[in-house]
């Protein structure tokens, strides 16, 4: 099981950061891809790169390895800095999901602004900073002692279980879940049925090019939105269940806590990595950005190669015409340091 889990955390992993980091240089060096939604879609990438970085190691260390062997400043740290990552991320998508909803709905009668959107992402920030704070005051390290050995633990303790079960429902729950994911629903079938009664001037409706462009577009919401909810939904269910029916039975237990947490974790945080070939690959100028950035590191890897293979040696090549025949002879010579004398 250690090595799946590290193979297939490493997957997403390398797809979060990679890919991500491609799409924000993507938005950042190409002029006429530095419009609103590209903005939006650069700080999805960034709030992915984030979970990236501080959730998926560390959720596959406390998979692998028992306890937590981080520390305490870790353990407040850690969860407060995931949850806030996973909560912009989550929320940046509605906003990609109401930029696009008055692109398509109500253009051109609104825009979004370069300003809107950058008070749009600012809010975004401050209100995953405010909403995640009780994660880093009432997570705490711990030692729990069996009767083999005493082990560091790393989870929320509450004064009152009850406020701890209302603020994951409330805000967990409802801020990072339900209420993004009704939005981005919402805005996707208004985008849907909008597109699909739209009907270009002079073309027959039952034009065969319109019906697959109209089909091509419901399938990519489609994929969208469900990418979006199964992969955040079971890690949630989970959670409900051990919040409102805890399991009693050991062998319950010990499913919950080893394999389905772990997987749902999985599928969670695969999200980030998903992400990049959802709103990248269907676009045409984000193909072309990726080609861009592949090419310009391999043209520069081969420039490097180049000169250090011509930088220690000179090479002379000497005609000489004689009797009317042609001699052609070459020969190599050493570099010599210019302090050397002669």
């Amino acid at each position: 099981m250690i090595i799946i889990y590290s193979i297939t955390y490493f997957i997403i992993f390398m797809c979060a950061l990679v890919g991500n980091t491609m799409v924000v240089l993507i938005v950042i060096k190409t002029p006429n891809m530095r419009t609103v939604t590209n903005y939006f879609i650069a700080n999805l990438a960034i709030g992915d790169i984030l979970v990236a970085i501080f959730c998926i190691p560390i959720t596959l260390l406390s998979n692998i390895f028992s306890g937590w062997p981080f520390g305490a400043f870790m353990c407040r740290a850690t969860p407060y800095l995931q949850g806030v990552s996973v909560c912009a991320s989550v929320n940046t998508l509605a906003a990609i999901a109401i930029d696009r909803y008055l692109a398509i709905c109500h253009s051109p009668r609104w825009r979004t602004t370069t300003r809107t959107a950058r008070v749009t992402v600012v809010t975004i920030w401050l209100f995953s900073c405010l909403l995640l704070l009780p994660w880093a005051i009432f997570y705490e390290e711990y030692e729990h002692r069996t009767s083999r050995q005493v082990l560091k633990m790393c989870h929320q303790l509450w004064p009152d279980f009850e406020a701890q079960r209302a603020y994951f429902m409330g805000a967990i729950f409802i801020g990072c879940y339900v209420l993004p994911l009704t939005v981005v629903l919402l805005c996707y079938i208004f985008i849907g049925l909008r597109v699909w009664n739209r009907h270009a001037p002079g073309v027959a409706k039952d034009n065969v090019t319109i019906r697959r462009s109209k089909i091509k577009v419901v399938k990519m919401l489609a994929v969208m939105v469900l990418l979006f909810t199964f992969s955040w939904m079971p890690l949630h269910v989970i959670f409900i269940k051990l919040y409102y029916d805890p399991p009693i039975d050991q062998a319950s237990q010990h499913f919950i806590w080893n394999v389905a947490i772990p997987i749902s974790q999985w599928l969670e945080l695969s999200n980030s990595g998903i992400n990049p070939i959802i709103y990248c690959f269907f676009s045409k100028n984000f193909r072309r950005g990726f080609k861009n950035v592949l090419t310009c590191f391999t043209s520069s890897t081969k420039r490097q190669r180049s000169r250090g293979f011509s930088s220690g040696v000179t090479k002379y090549m000497t005609i000489e015409y004689t009797n009317g025949n042609v001699t052609i002879s070459f020969r190599k010579e050493q570099k010599e340091d210019s302090s050397s004398t002669v």
